[in-house]
Formats: structure tokens, sequence, C-alpha cells
């Protein structure tokens, strides 16, 4: 039995398609009975219970599969292909993630007619901006991805979805923002480069998308939102991260938000806070340097749901700076007048455009101590700090490329491919802030990652492995078994993934190494993170310098074998200092 009538209302200025069919009389459904039907092109399951009669999408909105062949009990649907359980009233989700469509049923002389509206795309949006934000609460990955999926659909941007999900999690990061803010900026990167018209670029920016969504639910998921304290533009929020002073320094960050002040100068306090220490290895200004980026692509009303999380990663960071292995290394920085430097290489007349970095480089590699001296007296000399960090980056390349696999699979080395990438993630940072906030901060961030440079290379100096780098010709082998970074990483040839990355288009290349770093191919979102900061990071380098060395290094990354041994290695050193009271070595 089926007629109908189709109608377009409006409601708050907004079209609503409105379809209203006669599918079935009372005498046609038992109570406790479900049958699928069709009221325009949407498939209903019709139900009859004992509160009365019921239409909701018979889709599950899970995986599709139809509510009808499951069970119906007590008013409460349940699809049999995972569990999912909803009331047949109202639609509500009972067990599961998401609730399903509710229609209208109407009943005349006996004749049940169901109404289904399909709403606008404003109206779309705004019914699935609660569902993400509910699936982001709770880590449902399914869910978020569906949810981002028919919200593109819909005609949100990426920058509108994953400025949501930043709204959700960096008020509950617990010791402020973090690996998983830095994943979503270069997530949401990716996404807005990758989006195109077809199915597969589509995907792909999804993909890219979700990667960030999920890094932002998985660290915060069940935790309290941190308050912040009243904005308050008088206070001095340099001194009050020195000071350790956290609600100060929130309070004067948001204060200067409020107060209306210009966001470059937001910025560049916010790197001169960050700047006096060598944090977290390098990852206070990596986290700066993230945060500002989101805040340039997804709009400036973020800053007050992000900024006084960053502060409070910032302050509880350790500084390694004053800690005993870079006693010589600031000996030799406090020494270095960073301010008249820094003037003269800011106007230029200190730059040589014929210095070339690849002899700092190879005394980076080989050297014994940390070479901050000497990086000071080459960025006098006519490297400027943009040719101090191409030699940086040069450096961590190449430690990147000969880096000993056999390595990753000792329990006993406190050392491995992550130490590695924060050297080319920092370098990229601290390139960033000079660019843009060029001055004594900045230049002390750029000796700051000449030292973590340097650091990357422990491992070699334990091990009696330390050298000048490779040409690259001797990096390209034989014709590669697999034709993409992807299958590379896939099969876990870094050989291959080295030459392909040397050998091709530097704009494939890019594009297949960050498709790669998204794919799942790590155990652990810690993993995840960094795999994609180091893809991204290496493909900038590769852009500025027209060098396929970051991407090259950056491939054997990806696709070398890697054991994820944070509990192992955890547990070891556990072991050795409850028997032996001695700290872990570095």
């Amino acid at each position: 039995m089926s007629s109908g009538t189709d109608s377009t209302d409006t409601i708050n200025d907004t079209a609503i398609r409105s379809t209203t069919e006669t599918v079935a009389t009372l005498d046609d459904l038992n109570v406790g009975e479900m049958k699928m039907v069709k009221v325009g092109d949407t498939a209903v399951a019709l139900i009859r219970s004992e509160s009365g009669v019921h239409a909701i999408d018979n889709a599950c909105p899970h995986q599709g599969y139809g509510l009808v062949t499951g069970a119906l009990a007590d008013g409460v649907v349940t699809c049999q292909w995972h569990n999912w359980k909803f009331d047949a009233a109202t639609g509500r989700c009972l067990i599961g993630e998401e609730d399903v469509p509710c229609h209208r049923v109407d009943i005349t002389d006996g004749e049940v007619a169901v109404t289904v509206e399909k709403p606008s795309a404003e109206q779309q949006r705004e019914r699935l901006w609660p569902s993400l934000r509910r699936g982001l609460e709770n880590d449902y990955v399914g869910q978020m991805a569906r949810d981002a999926a028919r919200l593109l659909g819909a005609g949100a941007t990426p920058v509108q979805i994953m400025a949501e999900a930043l709204k959700v999690a960096a008020p509950k990061a617990d010791e402020g923002v973090g690996h998983e803010m830095a994943l979503a900026a270069d997530a949401l990167a990716i996404a807005e480069v990758r989006r195109g018209d077809d199915p597969a670029s589509q995907d792909a920016a999804l993909l890219a998308l979700v990667q960030g969504l999920s890094g932002l639910s998985e660290t915060t998921r069940g935790y309290p939102v941190n308050p912040v304290p009243a904005a308050d533009p008088s206070i001095d929020v340099v001194a009050a991260v020195e000071a350790e002073d956290l609600d100060a320094a929130r309070a004067g960050i948001l204060g200067r938000i409020d107060r209306g002040d210009d966001p470059t100068a937001i910025r560049s306090t916010v790197i001169d806070a960050v700047s006096p220490h060598h944090l977290g290895y390098g990852h206070g200004i990596i986290y700066t340097q993230k945060s500002f980026e989101l805040l340039d692509r997804a709009g400036w009303e973020l800053a007050p749901d992000l900024l006084p999380h960053l502060i409070t990663r910032i302050v509880y960071s350790t500084r390694e700076d004053t800690l005993p292995y870079m006693r010589k290394a600031m000996r030799e920085l406090t020494a270095v007048d960073l301010g008249p430097l820094a003037e003269t290489v800011a106007d230029g007349t200190a730059v040589d455009d014929t210095w070339d970095p690849s002899a700092f480089a190879d005394a980076l590699l080989q050297a014994a101590d940390a070479t901050i001296a000497a990086a000071a007296e080459a960025v006098r000399s006519g490297a400027g700090v943009d040719g101090l960090l191409d030699a940086v980056v040069m450096a961590v390349s190449e430690r990147l490329l000969r880096h000993d696999l056999d390595v990753e699979f000792d329990n006993a080395e406190p050392f491995g491919w992550l130490d590695i990438t924060h050297g080319l993630t920092t370098a990229r940072a601290a390139r960033w802030a000079w660019h843009h906030h060029p001055g004594p901060s900045a230049l002390r961030l750029a000796l700051y990652a000449v030292w973590l440079a340097f650091d990357t290379g422990r491992s070699e100096r334990r091990h009696g492995r330390a050298g000048a780098r490779r040409p690259l010709d001797d990096r390209v082998g034989d014709s590669p078994a697999v034709d993409s970074i992807g299958d590379a990483v896939l099969w876990r040839r870094p050989d291959d993934a080295v030459t392909l990355a040397l050998s091709g288009d530097a704009g494939v290349v890019a594009d297949q190494l960050l498709d790669a770093s998204l794919a799942d191919r790590a155990g652990s979102f810690i993993v995840v993170a960094h795999l994609v900061k180091t893809a991204q990071a290496a493909a900038e380098e590769s852009a500025r310098s027209g060098s396929p060395l970051p991407m090259a290094a950056a491939a054997r990354f990806l696709a070398a074998p890697r054991l994820e041994r944070f509990v192992a290695r955890s547990v070891a050193e556990s072991a050795d200092f409850v028997r032996t009271g001695r700290p872990p070595k570095r």
C-alpha cells in the first residue's frame, strides 16, 4: 500500500523537503512486529510495539545493516550485527554510538502514514555537531569518521570540523596541549591540500581529518575540563612563564586575547616565553608553531580555547638547558651576544647567498661536542639563521638515513627513531619562529636546534658510528620492487622508499609521503603523530631547499622496521632502577 505527497516547507528560512506515504494498515502489522517500507527514497523500519506504531530509518547508523532483520523487544530495536540498541519510539541509541533518525507516524481510519523530512544542509550540520562532540568525548572513531563524512557532504569545511574538535579536546588536555594538537594541525593542513572533487582525494582528506580527530579524542577521553583563571592583561606573560606561575601566565595570555591585541604580537609574546629554555626535547617550540598554524587556518576566535592550554604545556615542560648534558653547550650559548647578532642577520647584511651548508653539516655529524660557538660564528659569517638551519636539516636527515635499524630492537638502548625525528621538526619550528619573530628569541631557538641535531647522534657516538654524509647518488639503489612510497612503507622496504623519494617528482613524493604517514601503519597514537609531523616537516623543508634529502630521510623512517617498545623499555628501565637505584642511561 503506498500513496503519498511531497512538499517543501520553510522553517527559519531553511527549505525542508517532506515526503508522506501511506505505507500500511494497522491490520498489516501485529504488536511486536517490524517491516521495511519505502517513503520516497528512504527505507523505513515500521514498528508496532506495546506503545504504538513508530518509524525509524531502517539502516543502522553504524554500518547500514537493516534494522528490521534484527529483534524487537519491550520497545527496543536491536541490530543483530553488532548489538546496537535503539528506542523504537524516539530513535535514541541505548547501546552503541549514534541515534537513528525517527519519523512522524499518523494513523487515520486504520491507515498508517509516515512522513520523512529531508533536512537542508544547514539543518544536517546543526544535527551532526552534537553527534560529533559525543564521538569525540567517548573516542568513538567510527562515529567521528561517519559524522565527519556527513558534515563534509553537508557543506562543512575541514577547518570547521577540526576547530569543533579542538574546542572539545584542548581544554581537557591534562598537562596542556601536546602531540595530539600537533597532529591535528598537520592533519588539517594535509586535509585541506588533499581534498578534491574525486572520491579518492575526498577519502584521503577524510582520513587525514579523522586521524587528527582520533588523536584529540584518544588523549583526552574521560578527562575533565581544566578551569582557567580570569583574564588579566596587566600580567607579564614571559615573566610568569619563567616563574612557572601557571595561573598568572594563562591569565595574562587570556587578557591579551580579550583586550583584542594583534595576534602577531601575541604570537611574538609566546615565542619569547618559549625561548629562554630548551623545552621538552624541542617540543616547546614545536607545539607553539603548530598552535599558531592552527589559529592561522581555523581563525583567531579559537585562541581562547587553545592558547591557555599551550601555556600550560610550556610551563610544565622539562627545561633541558638546566640539565648536566647541556651545560657545556649552554656555556657557549651564554657567551653569544644574541641581540646584536640577531639584529645584524635580521637586516640581511650578514647573509651570504653563496654559503654552502654542507661543510657545517659534516662538522656537526662528526663533532664530539655541540658546536654552539661555531654555529653562532656561521650565522655571523654569512650563513644567517636560515642557512644554519639548512645545515641542521641536512645533518639530521643524514642521521635518519643511516640510523642503525638494530637499535630499534634493543630494549636496553635508550634511543630510537623518534629521538632523531625531533631534530628535524625542531629545526622546522625554529625556522618558523625566525620568519615570524626575527630577533634574539628565535636565534636562541635556532641554536637549541643545533644542539639537538648534535644530540641526535648520541647513539652513533656511543657505538662508534659517527661519520660524514654520503652522496645522494650513492643512496639510489636498483629499480625498486614497488611503485610508490606507500607500498614501500607497507611492505617495509626502506631502501626502495629512499630510492623512490630521491628519484621521483617532488610533488608526487610529498603526496605519497604524507598519505603513507596517515595510513595506520603504526600501532600507537604517539608513533602516528611522529610519522605525520616528520613527513610534514620533511615535505616543507624539501620544498624550501629544492633537495629531496629530507623527504628521503622521512621515507626511510616510515618504511623501516620499528619495534614500538614503550612498555618493554619502560619495564627494563624500571626493573633496573628498582634493583640498582640508578637512573636510566641517556
